[in-house]
């Protein structure tokens, strides 16, 4: 059974039995297609691992039916539910702090890169140093900036799965399991994976090249290795 034939059978079964939010139900199955498409199964499979749509809709209505005798039983779970969302809550402002210095980080190496290679020096904060050197640790910080934001968009990714997958898990939680579990890690589309694992590897490999470059053009434009003492960097010059 193909996709579409899936979810239209599905549709068609669920509003049969009277499930109120039938559009809803369907919309989470379509959306554990996408996942598990990306992931490489065929809509087959995806279909037969689900289980016929007439047994779907038939649990979809039992749990209908024992909602409205376990009212109370429900309400405790809820409470329950509430007090762990709490809790997951403040971890995710935590992580979704951590993914503020990560975009701050790529910032602020983007402005340094920026910086270096046009010679601004905005304000005089950075150390003094020769051009070619400059060039070279500008390219590297410009790389670096890629890897940071690199680094912020997949956690950000990852913090925005976790909470759909939390939802969806809370969801199961109160219904008895019924609708597909969602992955915890982000799930991207085939190319879009492949896009960003190439984008992160002439990064990190320009990042390397480029900071082992800048350390030989400053070395050998100062004639020493340390060249920031050379250089005066921190208030002492190599006599």
């Amino acid at each position: 059974m193909t996709r579409l034939e899936y979810l239209s059978q599905l549709k068609s079964e669920l509003k049969h039995n009277g499930i109120p939010d039938a559009d809803e139900i369907v919309s989470e199955y379509e959306q554990h297609f996408r996942f598990k498409l990306a992931d490489g199964f065929s809509e087959e499979e995806i279909a037969a691992k689900l289980g016929a749509p007439e047994t779907i809709a038939a649990q979809f209505t039992a749990i209908k039916s024992e909602a409205k005798r376990n009212g109370g039983r429900k309400a405790l779970l809820v409470i329950w539910l509430t007090l762990l969302g709490l809790l997951e809550g403040m971890l995710d402002l935590l992580f979704a702090g951590f993914i503020l210095a990560l975009f701050g980080g790529a910032i602020a190496a983007a402005a340094i890169g920026v910086e270096l290679i046009g010679a601004f020096n905005v304000g005089g904060l950075l150390p003094p140093m020769p051009y070619g050197g400059a060039l070279v640790f500008g390219v590297c910080f410009l790389a670096l900036a890629v890897l940071f934001f690199l680094a912020a968009y997949y956690c950000a990714a990852y913090l925005a799965q976790m909470v759909r997958a939390s939802i969806r898990w809370r969801r199961n939680v109160l219904s008895d399991g019924m609708l597909p579990p969602l992955p915890w890690s982000p799930q991207f589309e085939p190319k879009a994976r492949r896009r960003i694992r190439t984008v992160f590897l002439w990064a990190i490999m320009i990042f390397g090249i480029t900071f082992v470059l800048g350390y030989a053009v400053l070395g050998l434009s100062t004639n020493a290795w340390e060249f920031w003492h050379a250089l005066g960097w921190f208030g002492y010059v190599t006599p």
